[in-house]
Formats: structure tokens, C-alpha cells, sequence
């Protein structure tokens, strides 16, 4: 047993002879999902499974003794696939999906790659890949493409800090704060003074909007900087910010915003000028 230590569960090996027990636990853990869209269709998650059931890379999610869920994740030569993760309802709710999920984003941490998942549409799991970090990359029909890049602590809380402002888990910006941070918003020459109240600001501003993290790195000082567009019908911004992180909570911000809008006539004529639609960004796909 590879016990994943002080998270609280241990992965355990699988064998060809457990697809039955497993296939039933997706199914109970997917049904009020599929039942909502309409796609609850036991055969159709039987072919869905076994297309790309592998033992090798398939573990059991043991917590005090019990299988309490599975995951399926596979090395690439470029990033990390996870192409299940899935922990039965009595099990739910008790933080073991979140500590899974930790462990296998450490991982991919640990050697600079990146992990790959998707998530159907309409689902919970949406929500809560969001919370950890994930950025959508892409859809189909009736999936959404994930993908979180690597990331130190100091960029992660950041991350992490925009997909809670977007999936509006207000508890979660909370908690990546510190008490006392301070947050500038120098284009309006507001100065917000503590966690609460900058959360406050982000909870009461007008609904509609739609965040897309578009670049994330580091400065030479230690700082962090983001890049993010926000489209909030009829209109689009642009927010650069500047982090300061202190044992991975967020301790200051200094932000900058600028308003999606046309060039000057004067422009127009200039040599060598083209126009592109700034919302097609390959980065940050329209939701």
C-alpha cells in the first residue's frame, strides 16, 4: 500500500479483477450528474470505463481501511493525466477528494508538469476543479478540457485566489489571505485594508462577470504577477497584478486595471498596424 503521508487516505494497487466494483462506484458517484443531463445510461459508462481501464495506472482511495473511491492517473511525456477521480457519496463531503487531489497536483509539481483532466459539463466536479486551480482549456459536446499548470506555493495561492474569486467561494479567497493584506487598486486610487474587507469588494461588485487567468510568473524580487481579462457584458477589462506572498498567503496586492476598448481614429492609417479580436486569446478560451 503507497500511503500518501499526512493526507489522511493511502492509494492502494488494482487488478484487473476489480473493474466491476469500480465501474459501480462511478456509477453511484456520477449518477445525479448524469441523471440531471439526461445521460444516465449504464452501458454507455461501462464502454466509457473500460475504453481506458488500466490497471497499472489505477489505485483505490483507502481511508482508516475502507475503499472509499479510485483514481486513474497517467504519466506523459508532457504533463500529468488524471483521467478519473472519483469518491463514493457517503464518502463525500469530508475533504478526501480536495487531499487527492493535492497529492496528485505535488506530484506534478515536483517534476515541473503540468496535469491534464476533463470534467462533463453540468457537473459539481467543475466547480471544484476550479477552486484548486484548474483553468479551462477547452470543451466538446459534453466535456470540459482542465489544465493546471506547475506552479511554486507563492504562484499557486494566486491562482488559486482567482479560480475562488470565479467560482465565487468566498471562504476560500478568505483563507489564502492574510489577515492584514493590503490590496491597491491604483487606477481608481482605492486602498482596501484586510482580507474581509477586499473580499467584500469582490463579493458585492455587480454579478455577470466571467474571470480569465491569462499569464502567471514570477519576479526577481519574489513577487508574483498575474494577468487576467474579466468580461462583464458589455464590457471587458484587462487586471495586472502584483503579489506579495508570505508563507503561501497573500499579504499584498498591487493591482492595475485598463478597459478593453477601440483605437483612436488617428491610428488607423499608421503603417504597419493590423487589428486582432482581443477576447480570441489562445490563452483563456471563451467560456
Amino acid at each position: 500500500m503507497n500511503v500518501a503521508a499526512a493526507s489522511g487516505f493511502a492509494l492502494q494497487g488494482v487488478s484487473a479483477a476489480d473493474f466491476e466494483p469500480l465501474l459501480a462506484l462511478r456509477l453511484r458517484a456520477m449518477h445525479d450528474s448524469l441523471a440531471r443531463l439526461g445521460r444516465y445510461d449504464e452501458q454507455r459508462a461501462r464502454e466509457r470505463l473500460a475504453a481506458t481501464f488500466a490497471p497499472e495506472h489505477t489505485q483505490h482511495i483507502v481511508v482508516e481501511g475502507k475503499r472509499v473511491g479510485f483514481l486513474v492517473l497517467k504519466r506523459l511525456s508532457h504533463a500529468l493525466r488524471l483521467d478519473h477521480l472519483y469518491i463514493d457519496p457517503p464518502a463525500q463531503r469530508r475533504g478526501i477528494g480536495s487531499a487527492v487531489l493535492r497529492w496528485v497536483c505535488a506530484q506534478a509539481d515536483a517534476e515541473l508538469l503540468p496535469v491534464e483532466l476533463v470534467a462533463l459539463k453540468g457537473s459539481d466536479a467543475n466547480r471544484f476543479y476550479l477552486r484548486h486551480g484548474f483553468v479551462e482549456v477547452g470543451e466538446g459536446e459534453w466535456d470540459i478540457d482542465y489544465l493546471r499548470e506547475p506552479t511554486t506555493p507563492s504562484a499557486r495561492a494566486v491562482a488559486t485566489l482567482w479560480a475562488a474569486f470565479q467560482a465565487r467561494d468566498w471562504d476560500c479567497a478568505r483563507s489564502l489571505m492574510a489577515d492584514d493584506v493590503q490590496v491597491t487598486w491604483w487606477t481608481s486610487g482605492e486602498r482596501f485594508d484586510g482580507a474581509d474587507a477586499f473580499v467584500e469588494a469582490n463579493r458585492r461588485y455587480p454579478e455577470g462577470w466571467t474571470i480569465h487567468l491569462l499569464e502567471l510568473g514570477h519576479l526577481r524580487d519574489g513577487r508574483v504577477l498575474s494577468l487576467v481579462r474579466i468580461d462583464h457584458p458589455p464590457h471587458s477589462f484587462f487586471a495586472t497584478s502584483f503579489y506579495r506572498v508570505d508563507d503561501e498567503r497573500i499579504a499584498g496586492i498591487d493591482e492595475y486595471w485598463a478597459t478593453l476598448e477601440p483605437p483612436p481614429e488617428w491610428r488607423a492609417s499608421l503603417p504597419g498596424r493590423s487589428m486582432f479580436d482581443p477576447k480570441r486569446d489562445p490563452r483563456a478560451p471563451l467560456p
